[in-house]
């Protein structure tokens, strides 16, 4: 009998059970991921997408005499993209030189031995959810400030780039870098601010990393009694300047990435550095499309009542190597998508 038979006669350990406890992990690592944030969730019918950009379009209408017509508004198709999305997937296996060490452990016990690995499966296929959603908030991050998004072998480690076309006009670069002696970071800061504000309306914020924050605050007007301003009354000043409310989105969060198709991971930031984003008015940048998954789809076929969301994400487990091993996957289907239309990105330099 197959060292692994067993499981599927647990009812907690089945694909089934465990994609229903993976569907309800939050999506934003309880509050530590912001893809949610500035591109919400939107299910959508197919991993083949087609992108359609908002229209910046205010056109006014003329007077006219009378008898005559008025002003003619044409329709205007917004640019469309054709896109299609690869999945996200993480795996772990259960091996046998594990399954002999816990054998040896348990000394020989069944009973022991399958309590073991079944408290221990649900831990794993929790951090392969957790992996999944990690590598959303970097894709999320990165078509934003960047432009693009980059798929990964694997495997090898290698990269595709698959860029969105965003024109030159939303993501710029400073001519001299803000924490220059010869500039004002400040001044620079609020002068693309009011750049920013023609191009993509109202904004609520913008996100950027820590130094440079730092270089606009050392440029930052004193306040009345000539004590530097802090983040908090930077951002009433502009906020002042401006007429709107305004907040400073500090970025330095960091994620484990793989360095080739190994084991090694290096601790990187997920905001490139020197990058600033201007925030809508509403937060909202884009959306994230969360396309089916035919293994779920598959799943909730052979159990209607499982309350299975096949737009989310899907585990399973498959034997191998003749039941020496058990792989455990965490697939999603999900992309995150930017509005052209609000996005206002510059390279400050710091």
């Amino acid at each position: 009998m197959s060292t692994f038979s067993w499981i599927q006669s647990e009812s907690t350990l089945s694909p089934v059970a465990l994609t229903v406890r993976a569907q309800t992990i939050s999506p934003n690592d309880n509050g530590t991921l912001t893809w949610d944030r500035f591109f919400p969730r939107r299910n959508v019918d197919s991993v083949d997408l087609r992108d359609i950009t908002t229209l910046d379009r205010r056109p006014a209408a003329d007077r006219r005499e009378w008898n005559a017509r008025g002003r003619y508004i044409p329709v205007l198709t917004p640019a469309q993209r054709e896109m299609s999305m690869v999945p996200i997937e993480a795996y772990d296996k259960i091996e046998e030189k594990e399954l002999q060490r816990l054998a040896e452990q348990t000394r020989g016990n069944t009973d022991i031995f399958r309590n073991v690995i079944g408290v221990s499966i649900p831990e794993r296929t929790d951090t392969l959810v957790s992996a999944d959603y990690r590598r959303l908030e970097i894709d999320a991050m990165t078509a934003w400030s960047l432009g693009y998004i980059r798929q990964y072998n694997p495997q090898r480690g290698d990269f595709f780039q698959a860029s969105f076309g965003f024109a030159a006009s939303r993501m710029t670069t400073a001519a001299t870098a803000w924490n220059d002696a010869g500039v004002n970071a400040y001044d620079l800061f609020v002068a693309w601010l009011l750049d920013g504000v023609d191009l993509i309306g109202p904004i609520d914020g913008a996100m950027m990393r820590r130094a440079t924050l730092n270089a606009i605050l050392a440029d930052a007007p004193n306040l009345p009694n000539q004590v530097k301003m802090n983040m908090s009354q930077l951002a009433d000043r502009v906020q002042a300047d401006f007429g709107f409310a305004f907040q400073f989105v500090v970025n330095e969060s960091s994620i484990d990435v793989f360095d080739d198709g190994g084991t090694a991971v290096t601790r990187a930031k997920v905001w490139p550095a020197a990058r600033v984003a201007a925030i809508p008015a509403g937060g909202m940048v884009g959306v994230t499309a969360f396309a089916p998954v035919r293994r779920a789809m598959e799943l909730s076929n052979q159990v209607p009542g499982a309350g299975i969301d096949v737009n989310g994400v899907t585990v399973y487990h498959e034997e191998a190597n003749g039941g020496r091993e058990l792989t455990l996957e965490a697939q999603l289907n999900a992309m995150p998508i930017p509005d052209e239309q609000k996005v206002y990105v510059i390279n400050a330099g710091v």
